[in-house]
C-alpha cells in the first residue's frame, strides 16, 4: 500500500506534469524567492545569495502582501528547477503568460531578453542554455513604475510561467473563423495555422483538423503541408458547411464547439492544439448593431481586474463569481476594462454569452505612446489578438481610451495631429491583424462642437464608442449630429464616485439619463462604471484607497446602486 506521503508526492508530479499528444510542459507556479535590493550590475544580480531572498507566490502580485504593499519599481524574483532527462533533444521554450509591466529574463546567468507589456505573453527559446545534469536557475525583473489609468499599478509575475518542450513541428496558433451566411444557410470555415519547423530539413506533413460537438466528432479534414527548415509556416484551411447543422452562439445559448488540430505524419504527432471556438456573426448595417442577422442592444457594466487580496491575479473563482454576478444583474456586453483581460475570464465570458470589446492600455490626455505607427502599442496589440482570436465573446477591438489634447482650454480640447494619427495607423493594424471582427476607438472628443473629420477617426470606425461623466444624454445626441451614419456605444457611463457603504446609491440625475438612452435608436446600449471599487493612487481617489464606482465594493459586497442598476437594466429589457 502507498503512504500518503508518496500519494502526495504523486498527486503533485500530476499536477505539475502535463503530457499531451505531442509537447510536455511543467508548470514554474509556485513560491520563488524575492527581492526589492537592487543590484549594480547583471552580474551582481547572477551571484546573488537567493536563499536569503522573502519568498512571494508566482502567479502574484507583491503589493497584496503587507511588507511590499506600497512599493512600486524594480523586483527580482528568482526560481531554481529540474529539467526531466526525457526533453533531451527536444527544443525548449519557457513561457510567461504575463508581468507588469517591464520584464527582463535571465537563465543560468544568460540574459534571454526584455518584454515590455503587462498583461500579454512572451516566451523565450531556452534550449541550448538548459541543464539536465543539474538544476536551472531562473531570475526575472519585473518593474512596475510605468502606470496608466486610474486602475492600481499591480507588480510582479501576475499570471503562469510555464516550462515547454516541443517535437521537430509546432503549431504556434490556430485562428478559426466560423461565419454563418443567413441568406445561403452555410457557414464559411477559416481557419488560419501558423506553424514552427525546428529542423534543418524540409518536413512534408499532413494537418488534421477535427470538429467537436461535446464527444462527437462533426467534421474532419486532411491537408497537406510542407514546412520549409528552421522557418515559420503559415497555410489556412477553408471549407464550407451547411448552417442547420450547427448551433449558433448567443448571448442566451452560447454554445461550444471544439477544433482539434495535430500536426503529423502518418502516426507520429509532432504537435496538437485544441482550441473552443462559435459560430456567430457581428456586423453594423447603418446605424445599428446586428448579432446573429438581428438587431440588438446591449448593455452591461466595466469590470476591474482588482481584489484587496488577489491583486489583478484573477483566480477562477473570483472570475467567475463576478461574470455571474455581472449577468445576473442582466449585463451582456461591455468593455470591461482598458487592457487585455485574462485568458480564465474570457473563457468565462464564452461559456456565460457575455460580449467583449478587448483594448490595449492607452489612456488620456498625455499618453506618450499615443504616436502614429507605434511599434509598442502595435506589439501590445498583435499579442492579444494573437492569443485571444478564437474566443467568440469578442465583440471587437479598441485601441485606447479617452485621447485628447492635454493643452488647454478644456471646452475645446479635440485629438492632437498626433493622437489622430496613432489612432488611424492603430484601426490599419486591427483591420490587419483580424478583419473578422469590428473596430473601435473610445473617444471623450466626438461630441464637441469642435470634432469633425479631420480630427476624429469616424471613417474607420466601424462603430463609435464615447464615455460620459456628465450630460450623457446631450453627448450622445452631439456625437449622433457630428457623425451620423454609425452606432454610438456609451462605453462608459458614470457622474462621480458615489460611496462604498451599502447605502450607496447612484445618483438621480444618472438613472434618469440610463432610462432616457433608451429612447435612442442608434445608441446600441451602454455599460456603467463600474462593477467594483478598486485600489488606486489616482487623484480624487477616497482616504479609504479604492475608487468608490463600484456596485459592489472591492470585497463584493453588494451596495443599494447594485439593485439600482438591475431595475434599470430590466427596463431596457422590457
Amino acid at each position: 500500500m502507498l503512504t500518503t506521503k508518496v500519494m502526495m508526492m504523486l498527486m503533485l508530479t500530476l499536477l505539475s506534469f502535463t503530457l499531451f499528444a505531442s509537447h510536455q510542459q511543467v508548470s514554474l507556479n509556485g513560491d520563488w524567492q524575492f527581492t526589492t535590493e537592487q543590484f549594480a550590475s547583471d552580474n551582481s544580480l547572477i551571484q546573488a545569495h537567493y536563499a536569503a531572498w522573502d519568498k512571494m507566490p508566482v502567479p502574484g502580485n507583491w503589493d497584496t502582501t503587507k511588507k511590499y504593499s506600497e512599493y512600486s519599481g524594480k523586483a527580482y524574483y528568482q526560481k531554481s528547477f529540474a529539467v526531466p532527462s526525457s526533453w533531451q533533444g527536444k527544443n525548449l521554450r519557457i513561457k510567461f503568460d504575463a508581468v507588469y509591466q517591464t520584464a527582463k529574463v535571465w537563465l543560468n546567468g544568460q540574459y534571454l531578453g526584455k518584454h515590455v507589456g503587462g498583461y500579454t505573453p512572451f516566451e523565450f527559446a531556452i534550449t541550448d542554455l538548459v541543464n539536465f545534469n543539474k538544476a536551472n536557475s531562473l531570475v526575472v525583473m519585473a518593474d512596475n513604475s510605468y502606470q496608466r489609468g486610474a486602475w492600481w499599478a499591480w507588480g510582479g509575475i501576475s499570471r503562469d510561467v510555464t516550462l515547454l518542450a516541443d517535437n521537430q513541428v509546432r503549431i504556434v496558433h490556430q485562428h478559426i473563423s466560423a461565419e454563418p451566411n443567413f441568406a445561403t444557410k452555410t457557414i464559411a470555415y477559416s481557419i488560419d495555422y501558423k506553424l514552427q519547423s525546428y529542423s534543418n530539413q524540409a518536413i512534408s506533413s499532413n494537418i488534421e483538423t477535427i470538429i467537436f460537438d461535446g464527444q462527437k466528432q462533426k467534421k474532419q479534414l486532411n491537408t497537406q503541408v510542407t514546412l520549409a527548415p528552421n522557418q515559420i509556416t503559415k497555410t489556412n484551411v477553408k471549407f464550407v458547411e451547411p448552417l442547420e447543422n450547427y448551433h449558433l452562439w448567443h448571448i442566451n445559448q452560447p454554445y461550444l464547439y471544439t477544433l482539434n488540430s495535430a500536426i503529423r505524419n502518418d502516426n507520429y504527432v509532432y504537435d496538437s492544439q485544441l482550441d473552443n471556438f462559435g459560430v456567430r456573426k457581428f456586423e453594423v448595417r447603418g446605424e445599428q448593431f446586428f448579432f446573429n442577422n438581428e438587431p440588438i442592444r446591449l448593455n452591461g457594466i466595466n469590470r476591474v481586474h482588482d481584489h484587496p487580496s488577489y491583486g489583478n491575479t484573477e483566480p477562477d473563482f473570483l472570475v467567475m463569481g463576478d461574470m455571474r454576478d455581472i449577468k445576473a444583474l442582466g449585463g451582456h456586453f461591455s468593455r470591461l476594462m482598458h487592457a487585455p483581460l485574462s485568458k480564465n475570464l474570457l473563457e468565462i465570458c464564452d461559456r456565460l454569452g457575455y460580449l467583449i470589446i478587448g483594448e490595449i492600455p492607452v489612456w488620456g490626455d498625455d499618453d506618450p505612446q499615443s504616436f502614429p505607427d507605434n511599434p509598442l502599442t502595435k506589439q501590445w496589440l498583435k499579442e492579444m489578438i494573437e492569443r485571444d482570436f478564437n474566443h467568440p465573446s469578442i465583440v471587437g477591438w479598441s485601441v485606447g481610451n479617452e485621447l485628447r489634447d492635454p493643452v488647454p482650454p478644456w471646452g475645446k480640447k479635440t485629438l492632437t495631429p498626433d493622437q489622430f494619427g496613432y489612432i488611424n495607423s492603430m484601426l490599419d493594424y486591427v483591420a490587419e491583424l483580424d478583419p473578422t471582427r469590428l473596430k473601435t476607438y473610445v473617444s471623450l472628443t466626438a461630441f464637441s462642437q469642435y470634432a469633425n473629420l479631420s480630427n476624429e477617426p469616424f471613417a474607420k470606425l466601424d462603430f463609435i464608442s464615447i464615455n460620459s461623466y456628465s450630460n450623457a444624454v446631450k453627448k450622445v445626441e452631439a456625437t449622433h449630429k457630428n457623425f451620423p451614419g454609425k452606432p454610438i456605444f456609451l462605453s462608459e457611463i458614470g457622474l462621480k464616485q458615489f460611496g462604498g457603504t451599502k447605502d450607496a446609491r447612484l445618483q438621480d440625475e444618472l438613472v434618469a439619463d440610463l432610462r432616457t438612452l433608451k429612447d435612442y435608436p442608434y445608441l446600441m446600449g451602454f455599460s456603467l462604471w463600474a462593477y467594483n471599487d478598486y485600489r488606486s493612487n489616482y487623484k480624487g481617489t477616497p482616504e479609504s484607497g479604492f475608487r468608490e464606482w463600484g456596485v459592489v465594493d472591492h470585497y463584493r459586497n453588494k451596495k443599494a446602486a447594485y439593485y439600482q442598476l438591475k431595475e434599470v437594466l430590466q427596463y431596457w429589457q422590457e
